[in-house]
C-alpha cells in the first residue's frame, strides 16, 4: 500500500546515505507527530551510535521542505555555530542534505507549551536566541537572507497552483494586514542571524535536571533560519507563548528588542502563522506521506492567526491608526 511504499522510498534514501558513513550504527525512522507542533514533518530522523558507542543523531532533509525552508548549507552553517556555542545540539558531520549531530542525553526532549510558565526555562529560551543575533564573521559566511513578507505572498501563490481552494481567511488576515504591509519597511529593525521559529516543539529542554545541575535549553528545527529582521523571529515568539506563558512586552525586552516595537513583532507573529498554515496545507495538497496530516497543522496555525488579531492586547487597534 501506499505508506508501506513510502517506508522502502524512505529506507532506500537513507541506506544511499549510509553508505557515506560506514562508521555509523543506525537504528529505525523516528515516528513523526505533526500537530498542534511541526515535529518531524520536514525531515528523516534516526538515532544511532559512533564508533565509539557515543549516542548521535541523524537528520536527512528531504525535498519536500525545499519551497519553504531556507538553503541546506545556509541551515548547516547556522546549526554548526549555533552548536559550537552549546546553543544547539554539536554537529559532527554534513554531507550533501545529511547533518549528523551529538545526541542529548535520553531525559532530555522536546519542551511542552505549559513547561514555558517556568521563569527560567522562558528567560533561558529567550537569551539563546538572543546569543544567535550575536553571531558574525565567518561563521556564519553564506546565511541565507529572508523576507517573512515575500515567503508568505510566495507559499501563497505555490499553494494556489495546486489548484486547491484557498481558506477565505487567508486573504481576509492579508486584507486586514494590508497598510502594514504597505509600509512594512518604516518598521524592519537591523537584519541579524536568527533561529525564526518560536515553536515549542524546536526547544529541547532537560525536564528533570539533578540539584544544582540546571542545564540552559537548546534549540533545534533550523528550517527557516536566516539573516532577517529579529522582529519576524520575536512575532513567532509571542505567537507560540505570548498568550500562555507571559506578558508580550517582557518578552520582546527579552529578545533584547525595544519595547516599542511590540506592535510590529505581534504583525510579524500573524505573518508567520500565516506562512506555517499556508505550508501546512501545500504539503497535504503534494504530499506523498499521508498519514501525516499536514492539512490539521496549517488548520491550527491558520486558526492562532486569526486569534491573534481578536486579542484583547494584539495589534488590531494599533493597525487601524496605520
Amino acid at each position: 500500500d501506499r505508506k508501506q511504499s513510502t517506508i522502502r522510498i524512505l529506507r532506500g534514501c537513507l541506506n544511499m546515505v549510509a553508505d557515506n558513513y560506514g562508521e555509523w550504527n543506525w537504528g529505525d525512522i523516528e515516528k513523526t507527530d505533526i500537530s498542534p507542533s511541526w515535529v518531524g514533518g520536514d525531515g528523516i530522523f534516526t538515532e544511532g551510535t559512533d564508533s565509539s558507542g557515543n549516542a548521535v543523531f541523524r537528520r536527512v532533509f528531504t525535498q519536500e521542505s525545499r519551497p519553504y525552508s531556507s538553503p541546506f548549507e545556509s541551515i548547516a552553517t547556522m546549526m554548526k555555530a549555533a552548536g559550537s556555542l552549546g546553543i544547539s545540539p554539536k554537529i559532527l558531520a554534513i554531507d550533501g542534505q545529511t547533518i549528523i549531530m551529538e545526541r542529548t542525553p535520553k531525559n532530555w526532549r522536546n519542551a511542552k507549551l505549559d513547561e514555558l510558565r517556568n521563569p527560567y526555562v522562558l528567560w533561558s529560551v529567550l537569551e539563546q536566541h538572543r546569543r544567535i543575533h550575536e553571531l558574525s564573521g565567518e561563521s556564519i559566511k553564506g546565511v541565507t537572507k529572508r523576507d517573512l513578507v515575500e515567503d508568505v505572498y510566495g507559499m501563497r501563490d505555490l499553494y494556489m497552483h495546486t489548484g486547491k481552494t484557498l481558506p477565505r481567511e487567508v486573504d481576509a488576515l492579508l486584507k486586514q494586514l494590508d497598510p502594514f504591509i504597505k509600509r512594512v519597511d518604516e518598521f524592519h529593525e537591523p537584519a541579524v542571524p536568527c533561529h525564526g521559529d518560536g515553536a515549542t516543539s524546536n526547544i529541547l529542554i532537560d525536564p528533570s535536571p539533578e540539584a544544582g545541575n540546571v542545564s540552559m535549553p537548546m534549540l533545534t528545527g533550523w528550517t527557516v533560519s536566516g539573516v532577517m529582521d529579529p522582529l519576524e523571529e520575536a512575532g513567532s515568539v509571542l505567537a507560540e507563548v505570548g498568550p500562555f506563558c507571559g506578558t508580550p512586552a517582557q518578552l520582546i525586552t527579552g529578545l533584547g528588542l525595544p519595547a516599542s516595537t511590540l506592535p510590529v513583532a505581534q504583525v510579524f507573529g500573524i505573518l508567520g502563522d500565516l506562512y506555517w498554515a499556508l505550508i501546512g496545507l501545500w504539503r497535504s495538497a503534494t504530499t506523498e506521506t499521508p498519514e501525516i496530516d499536514f492539512a490539521k497543522y496549517g488548520l491550527w496555525r491558520l486558526t492562532k492567526a486569526r486569534n491573534q488579531m481578536v486579542l484583547p492586547f494584539g495589534p488590531a487597534a494599533w493597525l487601524e491608526r496605520l
